[in-house]
């Protein structure tokens, strides 16, 4: 595993970010890889742009709820609204993932398989959730100290399971920061996930109810299959 890095140092330095061609070699892109401008940029969207509907509509009205509950408090209405948006930011964002893909939080690989099991485990007892896929170079049991887990959870048919996924996303996304887990995650219909992820890499599927992605994805990494490979290589 690499080098811990400090948050505040991390944001002084260019990382590694994918840029629109047009900005590839100009001022404004190279301006885009520092640190400082990842993290304005991901505090200001939160992820918003890739989510769906759901997601947006209860983090839009978190930060309203918030805001006005610290606005009947005395604070100022703009003061209420940034204090609103950071903690939701903080527990429903993805402040940790950013954080390791810098390099700077130097997750154990033991603490992170344990806790991906336990993710896991918590999928499967979900009536709601149709599935929960994991993608990226994990599924060749590849860590290291900028390793997240690009996790998507697929509900069951309906809008009731829908809002019940999207829900019980916060809860995981605020649990994740609380205890340190690289975690970014979003709610995605299976026709959309496959459409949007990558398909040079296998997913890692943590969880799959009656064999319901099997369609989609026929090749694949098991849950079984991912523990034992990610232990030989890294614990």
């Amino acid at each position: 595993m690499g080098k811990k890095q400090s948050k505040i140092s991390v944001l002084f330095k260019k990382q590694k970010k994918h840029l629109p061609a047009k900005l590839e070699g100009t001022w404004i892109g190279e301006l885009c890889r520092y640190g400082w401008m990842i993290f304005i940029s991901a505090w200001i969207l939160q992820g918003m742009r890739i989510m769906n509907w759901r997601e947006v509509v209860i983090k839009l009205g978190l930060d309203i709820f918030i805001t006005f509950l610290l606005w009947l408090c005395g604070l100022p209405w703009i003061i209420s609204l940034l204090i609103a948006h950071t903690l939701n930011f903080t527990f429903n964002g993805q402040l940790f993932a950013m954080f390791t893909h810098m390099g700077a939080t130097g997750v154990p690989a033991s603490n992170f398989l344990n806790y991906t099991i336990k993710i896991s485990e918590s999928c499967h007892r979900k009536k709601f959730l149709r599935a929960a896929i994991a993608y990226g170079s994990l599924s060749r049991g590849c860590y290291k100290s900028t390793s997240d887990i690009d996790l998507r959870l697929i509900p069951q048919p309906g809008a009731i399971n829908c809002w019940k996924t999207a829900f019980w996303a916060l809860g995981l996304r605020a649990k994740a920061f609380v205890v340190r887990y690289p975690l970014d995650m979003y709610v995605y219909d299976p026709e959309v996930v496959v459409k949007k992820m990558r398909t040079d890499e296998l997913p890692i599927i943590l969880d799959e109810k009656n064999g319901s992605m099997k369609s989609y994805y026929p090749e694949r990494v098991e849950m079984s299959e991912f523990v034992d490979v990610f232990s030989r290589n890294n614990l």
